[in-house]
């Protein structure tokens, strides 16, 4: 509804070009797709083992760039090594100290709040969070591709009519309707200009050489929650945690100095 605002109030937008309408396409369906997942992995748990294997999606990107023949300088691989490993650090240990404190690491048997996970459910979870990730890693490729002609905001906001067209079919094969309690309205509605407008930026940077370098840099969003939830909750943030920040900090300085 945002973006159809602000197409509005930009003028008549280009008409994407024939093939990219397919990129477009894919790019809707597994933005979807990618986002059930990553929430259902999240509702299985264990989210110690969910939230680190969904962050690693910058690194199908980077083998997707490299596939299209994009080569990083070494400074440039060391830097992107960096804000991953960074990035890693933080979504470890901010899980590991979460499920600690909700008993979900206890080894005891039992259901309730000492409940523990078997193999195979933790294998299902894993198995669910890796497709999250590799789906997230599609839409990245698939808009930034598309968006080298058709332009950001026309690429996103087709994009995301796609996504309203399928979760709607897929609620009509469901029989489910969608629940949207009036207090969570002003949440979900900055939920979504903001992730809209986080993928606007990732393609704006996505030109050129750009592109495996501005996929890495948008995963530190993770540093980012973390600062926010010290600044304004208060949270304590452990050694690891700080450590994690400052690398991120420094691969993305290095990023941004051009390699």
């Amino acid at each position: 509804m945002a973006l159809t605002l602000v197409v509005l109030a930009v003028g008549p937008i280009a008409l994407p070009n024939a093939s990219d309408l397919w990129l477009i396409g894919l790019a809707g369906a597994t933005t979807m797709m990618s986002t059930l997942l990553l929430y259902l992995g999240l509702v299985r748990g264990p989210i110690a083992v969910v939230a680190p294997i969904v962050s690693t999606f910058p690194a199908f990107n980077v083998a997707f760039s490299l596939a299209v023949g994009i080569r990083p300088s070494l400074i440039q691989w060391a830097a992107m090594g960096a804000v991953m490993a960074g990035t890693a650090a933080l979504a470890l240990s901010s899980t590991e100290e979460e499920m600690t404190a909700k008993g979900e690491l206890t080894t005891a048997p039992g259901p309730g709040f000492g409940e523990t996970y078997d193999q195979a459910h933790v294998r299902r979870s894993a198995a669910i969070a890796l497709v999250a990730a590799v789906l997230s890693a599609v839409t990245v490729a698939a808009g930034q591709a598309a968006a080298e002609t058709t332009g950001e905001l026309t690429t996103v906001w087709l994009a995301r009519l796609v996504s309203l067209t399928l979760l709607g079919f897929l609620l009509l094969v469901k029989r489910e309707a969608p629940r949207l309690p009036v207090a969570l309205w002003p949440l979900i509605l900055a939920q979504g200009i903001l992730d809209s407008g986080a993928y606007l930026a990732l393609l704006a940077g996505s030109h050129g050489e750009g592109k495996a370098i501005a996929v890495v840099v948008a995963s530190t969003f993770s540093a980012i929650t973390v600062l926010l939830a010290w600044a304004f909750l208060r949270e304590r943030l452990r050694p690891l945690q700080w450590l994690g920040v400052v690398v991120v900090v420094l691969g993305v300085a290095a990023l941004s100095g051009g390699g």
